[in-house]
């Protein structure tokens, strides 16, 4: 069986569906970040939570240097 190339049409549609899926996620991810930082002000942890992601992300810079 040969397989037939995709038309400009069928591309379309796919990089168009794939837009839109990627929108959707998006809102979710802003959502989720939205959520996680009233969570953090009601707990009041904000600053706590700041500090612990500054200490993890140095971390990970300097375990970068060492691949």
């Amino acid at each position: 069986m040969s397989k037939k190339k995709p038309s400009k049409k069928e591309i379309e549609t796919v990089i168009s569906n794939m837009i839109v899926h990627l929108r959707a996620l998006e809102e979710r991810v802003v959502g989720l970040d939205n959520l996680l930082g009233m969570y953090l002000q009601y707990k009041k942890e904000n600053n706590s939570f700041q500090e612990f992601v500054n200490k993890k992300l140095e971390e990970a810079k300097g375990n970068e240097g060492n691949k």
